[in-house]
């Protein structure tokens, strides 16, 4: 199926905890586009939700999704039939095939995903349509704290305190997740998009009227005043194309509801976690992310 002339794709490979659900909102709202999110994270999910160690460490930190379905069948069931996609459908080759022949009359196709679920598994990124790679980058120190408190948010307090984010967090290499991203970001110049672009979230959140424009510009897409600010509806997210079932899942337990019930980009706290407030498993992770984030944040559009 041909694409529209002059159409616009673009990857967004973001960090955990690193602005994007803020910025994917706004990009909802550009004239013409098509939004998908986390296709490739899901794709990643259902197939850790196949592994029995995984299942296992799951239950440990007292990840039950059978209970989680009974609580969101009502919401799920409210959202029309047609604006649904079941995350059964999410794998990696038909996440492939989507990104390569869906949309083709959109004026912008934006795909906002995690760097690190293709843990180097890059014969799955589309290549039959030219996408501009994006990538967005938060310092670890601003991430991890936050990253660790999502992910044992289900724990009782004492059994979070003793908690490794290493060890008992089954979905992800935690302590690679920047590595991940920079060799993604390393094959997409050398093999995609010698123009891949980076920016900081932490810049973006705090700059967005200099930083937004200068992103657009660079990626191709007009940019005008009224994408500074948006509708902060939720209602949003059914117009995504995503897996339903754990896009309101995280938005129910408040992991994204703030950046999704946004109207703009909220100013960051002034200062990142003092290492005193850290425990020994996010250090371990930071002191391993530092050189790779570094790196990339030397080739980061300014704001």
């Amino acid at each position: 199926m041909a694409h529209r002339e002059n159409q616009v794709c673009v990857f967004l490979w973001a960090l955990p905890r690193s602005v994007s659900t803020a910025l994917t909102k706004c990009m909802s709202f550009v004239d013409g586009v098509q939004v998908w999110n986390e296709p490739y994270l899901y794709s990643h999910h259902n197939e850790k939700y196949q592994d029995p160690v995984a299942l296992e460490k799951m239950a440990k930190v007292g990840m039950n999704f059978q209970d989680v379905e009974k609580i969101l069948k009502p919401i799920i069931d409210s959202v029309p039939v047609g604006k649904r996609m079941k995350n059964a459908l999410f794998t990696f080759s038909w996440v492939k095939n989507q990104l390569e022949t869906q949309d083709p009359e959109k004026e912008v196709i934006f795909v906002k995903d995690m760097a690190h679920v293709l843990n180097n598994r890059y014969e799955y990124l589309p290549t039959a349509r030219k996408f501009r790679h994006t990538f967005l980058i938060r310092h670890p120190s601003r991430m991890y704290p936050s990253f660790r408190k999502m992910m044992l948010a289900t724990m009782s307090e004492d059994k979070r305190s003793a908690a490794d984010i290493v060890l008992d967090v089954p979905l992800y290499e935690v302590h690679k997740i920047y590595k991940y991203a920079y060799d993604l970001w390393k094959y997409t110049q050398q093999n995609l998009d010698p123009n891949a672009i980076v920016i900081d979230g932490t810049e973006l959140a705090t700059y967005p009227e200099k930083l937004l424009p200068k992103y657009f510009e660079a990626v191709g897409i007009s940019f005008k005043e009224k994408y500074l600010t948006w509708d902060p509806s939720p209602d949003i997210i059914t117009d995504w194309k995503t897996a339903l079932e754990p896009v309101v899942a995280v938005y129910h337990f408040g992991f994204i509801k703030s950046a999704v019930d946004s109207s703009h980009f909220i100013t960051p706290d002034e200062k990142a976690s003092s290492p005193d407030d850290m425990t020994p498993d996010v250090i371990k992770c930071i002191d391993e992310s530092l050189p790779y984030y570094n790196e990339m944040f030397k080739h980061r559009i300014k704001p």
